[in-house]
């Protein structure tokens, strides 16, 4: 299997954990949204959600579009169709994507007047990795607020998805 590949599949599971991120936050009891720990839980997924738009804005266009990386006072029934937009993004770029492409830089502004450079693969890497890190927060914040949280292990994704994925022995020796 290629790398791209492989990255795709990564993000095929980070797209069904996005669901299950979004489900959580809304089995978040009523009586429970005006604390301040929802705003943040909600906040943590707009931040995801805005890294994954910035950081494809500058992958394609040297981020001539970016938006709030941290957003205040979001709507949770915002989200549904945030996350929408940046998926079906996402999903394009990766499926026109080779792994010639992964290996090739671009460059961007952090702060207006520095410019940076770094590839494609080493920013999709930490995409995935910083997604698996807030969504633990958005999990513990939704548990803490009475919340039901889904487990979003990668393991428990794949399993059922990999033929050569099996139990050998149920016996226990």
């Amino acid at each position: 299997m290629s790398m791209i590949e492989s990255y795709r599949i990564w993000y095929e599971h980070e797209r069904d954990c996005n669901t299950k991120m979004l489900a959580m936050l809304d089995s978040v009891p009523a009586a429970r949204r005006s604390d301040p720990r929802f705003a943040k839980a909600v906040g943590l997924a707009a931040h995801l959600a805005a890294c994954r738009a910035n950081w494809l804005d500058r992958m394609r266009a040297s981020g001539e579009k970016q938006i709030d990386w941290w957003p205040k006072d979001v709507p949770l029934d915002s989200l549904g169709p945030t996350y929408a937009r940046v998926e079906r993004d996402w999903t394009e770029y990766l499926s026109q994507l080779d792994d010639a492409g992964l290996k090739s830089d671009f460059e961007f502004s952090g702060d207006g007047k520095s410019r940076f450079r770094w590839n494609i693969e080493g920013q999709v890497v930490q995409l995935v990795g910083h997604a698996f890190y807030h969504r633990g927060q958005i999990s513990m914040l939704v548990d803490d607020l009475g919340g039901e949280t889904v487990d979003t292990d990668y393991l428990y994704w794949a399993y059922p998805r990999d033929p050569c994925f099996g139990q050998i022995d149920n016996t226990g020796k």
